[in-house]
């Protein structure tokens, strides 16, 4: 049990961005619980976030997470409900505010002061989220890799027309879906993640870590009715698509595009 309860204290510590703005957060909590005065908002912000974590650190409720979903890399997301940021930001506000009412003169210049130190320690008991490694600039308004756009512009069916299945390499794999659902794919994030241990043997022959073999791949897509081939861009093929049917629709950012002609044909003829 006590080594349950420290996987949850670690868990913790890494959702709340380190010991400075957990420590925020429980002083903020202390205030609120010792000075809030209004029944809903104690209960809002002193009660159900420590009842949350209360039950977040308990074995029992691990033990339990893990035996109903089957899992539990995903036990944090129970501290999604404690609004930790919303706590912080209210402690603070009703602290400025005692100080303000508390000063004869000069009040309103305490309350901002106070304000200000209290949204500088915050600054400065976080990180810079934008600094991240998996923070990057937007290249458009879909927040997805423009290149990803462009390749899905170019097999996307015209509207009216059926959907169609396609295979794309494993870094893309991701983000299509999300511009366009007409576009199938043979394997998606689910075999992409290595902690799910799916098999899946398009994405086994895709996923070579230097050459793809186009027979065996082609054996594969033609059995499932993919029209569309987008290979790596940074992998060698066994053979020329081109000497297998396959029609090169065009290179993006080094993403070769084929249609398979014979892969219609079979999914015409039934």
């Amino acid at each position: 049990m006590y080594g349950i309860f420290m996987e949850s204290v670690v868990i913790f510590k890494n959702y709340a961005g380190g010991r400075y703005l957990a420590a925020l957060f429980f002083l903020a909590l202390l205030y609120l619980l010792v000075t809030e005065k209004n029944k809903r908002r104690r209960a809002m912000l002193v009660y159900m976030p420590v009842s949350l974590l209360l039950g977040f650190f308990f074995p029992i409720t691990r033990k339990a997470f893990v035996r109903l979903m089957g899992e539990g890399d995903t036990y944090y997301r129970i501290l999604w409900l404690v609004p930790m940021g919303i706590v912080i930001a209210y402690g603070g506000v009703k602290l400025a505010g005692a100080i303000c009412g508390r000063c004869k003169k000069g009040g309103q210049w305490a309350k901002r002061l106070t304000l200000a130190l209290l949204a500088a320690a915050v600054m400065l008991c976080g990180t810079y989220v934008y600094a991240s490694q998996y923070m990057s600039k937007a290249e458009n308004l879909y927040h997805i890799p423009q290149k990803v756009i462009d390749i899905c512009d170019v097999i996307a069916p015209a509207e009216g027309e059926e959907r169609i299945w396609a295979v794309f390499p494993t870094d893309l794999v991701y983000f299509v879906r999300q511009y366009d659902t007409d576009i199938q794919l043979l394997y998606g994030r689910e075999m992409v993640e290595p902690k799910w241990q799916y098999a899946e043997p398009v994405h086994t022959v895709m996923n070579h870590p230097t050459m793809i073999d186009i027979g065996e791949l082609l054996a594969l897509t033609r059995e499932r009715n993919c029209i569309y081939i987008v290979l790596p861009n940074n992998k060698g093929v066994s053979e020329n698509p081109e000497n297998f049917g396959l029609e090169l629709l065009d290179t993006i950012e080094g993403y070769p595009i084929y249609y398979d002609p014979v892969a219609a044909r079979m999914m015409e003829e039934g």
